[in-house]
């Protein structure tokens, strides 16, 4: 009897997981001409999604998609490693990878032209197939990502309907191609937008000290809020996934902040 129990209750697990992996799919998106954006869609297990975003990860953002699903880089990033507890919140969730033309690498793309097509396509891939409106999620470098696109796409529906700027980036580095997020003209964007960061972020290129010149910039009519975590844990590279520039094990904490703020009436 009870190996029959341990049979049946293997048998019901891998049922389980079964129908929470078949919530997860591989999509092909094209873009610009001759060009396609692999991404990785989850959607909530239960119940329609309530809203709906694109995960723009951190880092040189190739995330090297397998058709299966698998991720050849970049899995313990925070945007990728709490998708499903997005899709646990109600979101539908659509977690980008480079371009086809940029396999090695977002450096010197992110603010680009071409950059904001691409992902004004996953936008609108997401709004056509969820039917909820769309935001914009950055993390880190997609922070770059996030906030050029937003201002080059414009109003929904071809731009987002909302912004998240978490462990944006702050300063300017010489080593890796890129821009502070406050050299963007972040006043002019027309919808809401929630900046949170750990308040000990020891990240050269994400100080909280300058999180004050983030927070003047934010645009005055729209709805906007700044968060600043604090606890967890600073293990590892101070820029690295685990550490508090990913909120040190805080990502129940932080996934919930970012869920309730899109899911409040405007």
């Amino acid at each position: 009897m009870r190996m029959l129990r341990y049979v049946l209750m293997s048998l019901l697990m891998a049922l389980l997981c079964a129908q929470a992996i078949a919530r997860q799919s591989v999509v092909d998106i094209p873009t610009r001409p001759g060009v396609t954006e692999r991404a990785l869609c989850v959607e909530p297990d239960v119940g329609a999604p309530r809203a709906a975003a694109v995960l723009l990860p951190g880092g040189h953002g190739s995330l090297k998609l397998y058709p299966n699903g698998s991720i050849g880089w970049g899995d313990l990033g925070f945007l990728v490693r709490t998708r499903e507890q997005f899709a646990a919140q109600g979101i539908a969730v659509l977690v980008l990878d480079a371009p086809s033309d940029k396999r090695s690498g977002l450096g010197g793309f992110r603010d680009t032209a071409e950059h904001a097509t691409d992902i004004g396509a996953a936008i609108a891939w997401l709004r056509e197939h969820a039917g909820v409106p769309v935001w914009l999620v950055g993390h880190s470098r997609g922070t770059e990502s996030a906030a050029s696109a937003t201002l080059r796409l414009g109003a929904p529906p071809a731009g987002p309907d909302g912004l998240v700027l978490a462990s944006s980036i702050l300063a300017d580095s010489s080593l890796v191609s890129g821009k502070a997020v406050t050299h963007y003209a972040i006043e002019q964007v027309k919808v809401p937008v929630l900046v949170l960061h750990h308040e000990a972020d020891p990240c050269s290129v994400t100080p909280p000290g300058e999180l004050p010149s983030l927070a003047d910039k934010l645009p005055k009519d729209a709805r906007t809020k700044v968060v600043r975590l604090s606890g967890g844990r600073q293990v590892g590279d101070a820029c690295g996934h685990d550490g508090l520039h990913g909120f040190g094990g805080l990502d129940a904490l932080a996934v919930k902040t970012i869920a309730d703020f899109m899911l409040e009436a405007p």
